[in-house]
């Protein structure tokens, strides 16, 4: 699945939901003590399979700051992605790959949709806009959004983990939230079943702002 992440990371750069070197991705199998990620500030649009970096899971304490916790966990991978860093995001994915719940595969995305990113800066929460589009809403459930969080910090991993209703067995309640003047978190059992989600959501926000009704 490397590959299809790296696919939709293309995609997305061709959205504009990304620049060059934003956003990330995290995959994880139930039956594997670790997941991969996408590294730190290389060109998503030529990403490789064998730049991702290898996160171990079962040394880690969810919780801790990045500086004195998650560097332990990075594993050796390839060649190439050795001499690479983790996204700064790696709280946020880390608390959602750590538990899994039911899931057989947790996909984790993270991008800038550009309509999304407008609509909350407008002042509307993603939740409620939901409700009036079936479209939307039958197939994505859409957390309240996020506010005015550090990015790359604990603190925006454990609020954007509050809202996504994340328990103690990696269970979540919604599969998009939003984060105010930064983008979305989604996930789901496939790279393409995550980037759907947004694209729904996109979708729906491009709708909303055309109207000027909100």
């Amino acid at each position: 699945m490397l590959e299809t992440i790296c696919d939709i990371m293309v995609d997305a750069y061709k959205r504009n939901w990304i620049t060059s070197r934003d956003g990330n991705v995290s995959i994880r199998h139930n039956d594997r003590n670790h997941f991969y990620i996408t590294p730190s500030g290389v060109r998503k649009q030529t990403l490789q399979p064998d730049q991702f970096k290898k996160i171990g899971i079962e040394k880690g304490y969810y919780g801790q700051p990045p500086s004195t916790h998650y560097s332990h966990n990075v594993m050796e991978y390839s060649d190439i992605s050795k001499n690479l860093v983790p996204s700064g995001e790696l709280p946020l994915h880390f608390g959602l790959q750590k538990e899994m719940g039911k899931r057989d595969v947790r996909v984790v995305v993270h991008v800038h949709p550009t309509y999304c990113i407008a609509a909350m800066h407008a002042g509307i929460d993603l939740s409620s806009i939901s409700k009036a589009f079936p479209e939307l809403n039958r197939y994505t459930k859409v957390a309240p959004n996020v506010g005015d969080v550090r990015p790359i910090s604990q603190e925006l991993a454990d609020r954007c983990h509050e809202n996504l209703h994340l328990d103690g067995y990696g269970n979540i309640d919604y599969d998009i939230v939003g984060i105010k003047g930064h983008g979305v978190l989604a996930i789901d059992t496939s790279p393409w079943r995550a980037f759907e989600h947004i694209e729904r959501l996109e979708h729906i926000c491009q709708i909303v702002l055309a109207s000027g009704k909100y």
